[in-house]
């Protein structure tokens, strides 16, 4: 069964990237564009093409076969984000990930770039993130990313253990109910194909509303949402969260009983002509209609139910040739469930960066077994100042060219002029990944590549450092870090992005794919330093996620002050204790705000 899961988990990501990249030319394309870019007017496998980036007078860019969208790259990054022990690290992803994704995001919605910029402001957090129009952000955005919460979970019967952390990646960019449902719809219909091998059939869609009428009990079960976001959120949207989710249940229900009931009436075998027919009837090709959350999530299901008969490609080709709709998006959805539902279908053409995608499921797959494996490194969340200009995300470490949050990158091809002093070019990253960023032209003449990128270590100390269980500290290490006497070193990224450009089609073998392990116990406050002290007393393990939890509980002085005199006798003190109060105090003013406007 596991060997089963781990073959579905890899096809669903290389398929949800297949499919992305399928889509990508063709996204809200008119004849004449898809034209311009491929040469030919219908897409049936992956190919080179150009686009414009940077706006109508931004630069002309070349994007190799298989290049993704910003659909596969939040997943990466959504993906990056779940620790090796399984925990969803929502603030790094908020405040590092979304921000640094800025600088190389490709067909992004303006409603994913808003958040994003906003999230740089250092007062905005992944549950207060309430940018102008934020509550009516109900696109399809959250929808597209989620997909590796069901890959790492552990059990997949048990919902609340994986969709709370499918919540949470959704509020930070989005806070309409329907790009909130749409995001538990999809990962919903995804962990079923996992639990039976085929996706839902039409009349098991309207069940899905109980997963979305779940969603306030989910929230209710956060203390930073239920704390800071619900009240903020009801007060701009002027319903309270149960209220605007039994609509989006309704809608959801209605929406798909219409659908089940269009499909059982078509013919069955033009299977092209029943997609098309849903999509026109649910306004999937209207502007206003074909970016929602909710309406993606339904029609990905429709693609994916039509999949077993149609076959894996060619179901993938009907939606990335229907112009007008959110190709891509629906795509990726749909690529992610026929993936995983049939785990032995082959795609046409190559998938960029199709060994990092592979090796990132297969250490999600680890988690999903129990099992201990790395983490990516982030910078030390107290210390991380995201760049003022988003230009300047990527900028210069030294004399290497570095991207903020995510570390040295290498030029793979020749820069495209942009304006201004401006360039556009591919970097590789230490992990495998490849991007396309803008960048201040002045840079290339300053900087030094390197044959190999060397991960660097944290301009700070990781206050949470992991353990082992035989209690020695072991820091986070990035991807691609030297291997020591506890840890295999995976292939460098000049080796991944070697055999990614010359065998796209050939499979990776398990050797090409071998990672980086690191024991992870529980979280304990350490000395910052990987080498403990020989005459230091062990500290006690400390969660300060589950001090804070305790605290704002009932806000009692007493177990705040025994607290904040624990965190005294950690190394680490004056972090701790700065952390540790500004949570319970922004808690304990939200609370009283709230009370006060509600009498």
């Amino acid at each position: 069964m596991s060997d089963l899961r781990l073959k579905r988990t890899i096809s669903s990501a290389l398929w949800s990237a297949y499919a992305d990249a399928l889509g990508f030319p063709t996204e809200l394309a008119s004849d004449r564009t898809v034209q311009q870019r491929l040469g030919h007017s219908t897409i049936t496998r992956t190919e080179p093409w150009k686009r414009v980036v940077g706006g109508r007078f931004g630069a002309t860019v070349s994007l190799p076969a298989g290049a993704y969208s910003d659909d596969t790259q939040l997943r990466l990054a959504t993906s990056r984000a779940i620790r090796g022990n399984g925990y969803f690290d929502v603030e790094s992803f908020a405040k590092i990930e979304l921000t640094v994704w800025q600088a190389y995001a490709l067909g992004a919605g303006r409603g994913s770039k808003a958040a994003a910029s906003a999230l740089c402001n250092r007062s905005n957090n992944w549950f207060s993130n309430f940018f102008p129009n934020y509550e009516n952000g109900g696109g399809n955005g959250a929808a597209m990313r989620v997909q590796p919460h069901v890959w790492a979970a552990r059990s997949l019967t048990d919902k609340a253990s994986y969709m709370t952390d499918v919540i949470r990646n959704a509020l930070c960019t989005h806070g309409h109910m329907r790009g909130i449902a749409g995001a538990v719809v999809h990962a919903a219909s995804l962990a079923h194909v996992f639990e039976t091998g085929k996706p839902l059939s039409p009349d098991q869609w309207p069940e899905l509303a109980s997963d979305i009428r779940a969603i306030p009990k989910m929230i209710a079960s956060d203390n930073e949402l239920s704390t800071f976001w619900v009240p903020t959120w009801a007060q701009r949207s002027k319903q309270s969260v149960e209220d605007a989710v039994d609509t989006v249940a309704r809608e959801w229900e209605d929406a798909s009983r219409r659908a089940s009931s269009l499909l059982l009436n078509l013919q069955k075998d033009d299977l092209l002509a029943a997609y098309e027919a849903v999509l026109k009837s649910e306004n999937g090709l209207s502007a206003e209609e074909r970016g929602s959350g909710l309406k993606c999530a339904l029609f990905a299901n429709v693609a994916a139910w039509i999949s077993p008969k149609a076959g894996a490609q060619q179901t993938i080709q009907i939606v990335a040739n229907l112009l007008d709709s959110d190709t891509d998006t629906i795509g990726t959805m749909a690529g992610a469930i026929i993936g995983a539902a049939a785990p032995e279908a082959s795609y046409l053409g190559p998938i960029q960066d199709h060994i990092y995608i592979r090796d990132e499921a297969e250490r999600l797959y680890d988690i999903s077994q129990g099992k201990n494996t790395y983490s990516f490194s982030y910078p030390d969340l107290l210390y991380w100042l995201p760049p003022r200009t988003m230009i300047d995300i990527l900028g210069l470490k030294g004399d290497r060219l570095h991207i903020a949050g995510l570390g040295d990158v290498n030029p793979v091809d020749p820069p495209f002029a942009g304006q201004k002093g401006t360039s556009w070019q591919w970097f590789l990253l230490s992990t495998g990944q490849t991007v396309l960023s803008r960048f201040r032209t002045e840079l290339l003449t300053k900087s030094r590549p390197s044959k190999e990128i060397v991960p660097e270590e944290l301009d700070t100390p990781d206050l949470f450092d992991r353990v082992s269980d035989n209690g020695d500290s072991k820091a986070a290490i990035s991807a691609g870090a030297a291997p020591t006497d506890a840890t295999t070193k995976r292939p460098s990224a000049q080796v991944q992005h070697i055999e990614s450009r010359q065998k796209f089609d050939e499979p990776a073998s398990s050797s090409e794919r071998s990672s980086v392990r690191e024991t992870i116990g529980e979280y304990r406050v350490s000395a910052p330093t990987s080498h403990p002290q020989p005459d230091a007393e062990t500290p006690k393990s400390i969660d300060l996620d589950e001090l804070t939890n305790e605290a704002i509980r009932g806000f009692d002085p007493q177990t705040i002050g025994r607290h904040i005199l624990l965190l005294a006798e950690q190394p680490n003190a004056l972090e701790l204790s700065i952390a540790y109060s500004a949570v319970v105090v922004k808690a304990r003013a939200a609370r009283l705000k709230y009370k006060l406007r509600n009498g």
